[in-house]
This record gives structure tokens, sequence and C-alpha cells, in this order.
């Protein structure tokens, strides 16, 4: 990876970027869970209270998930 040097504004504006699209990246990440969980409920006539449960279990997944990738 070349490494140039940027002025603060060029600096800033390469942050910007890099948060956009990690913000974008999450975004697509988290949506296409949704939409999976969504089918998943729909397909298999999930009650409300089995619903809730399942993205509980899902929120606890991807919490140690994020946890364990941290160290």
């Amino acid at each position: 990876m070349k490494m140039t040097a940027l002025s603060g504004d060029a600096l800033l504006q390469a942050l910007k970027q890099a948060k956009n699209e990690t913000k974008s990246g999450l975004c697509d990440v988290f949506t296409a869970k949704l939409e999976r969980l969504a089918t998943h409920i729909r397909t298999n006539y999930l009650t409300p209270t089995e619903s809730a449960e399942l993205l509980e279990q899902e929120a606890e997944a991807m919490r140690n998930q994020h946890y364990e990738n941290r160290n």
C-alpha cells in the first residue's frame, strides 16, 4: 500500500469518505440481515413472540461476534 502525505483538508476529506463508505457497507450488511430474518419469520409463520425472540438471539449473536473480533 502506497502512503502519501495529505494536507489537512485532504486528510479530512479522505476520513469523511472512509466514514461514509463504512456506513454504507454497514447499512448493506444490516439491511440484508433484516431482510433474511423477515423472510424466515414469514416462511415459518412465526408468532410475534417467536419473532421477538429471534431478533433478540440475532442481536446477541451480533454483539458476541463484535466482541470476539475486537480481541
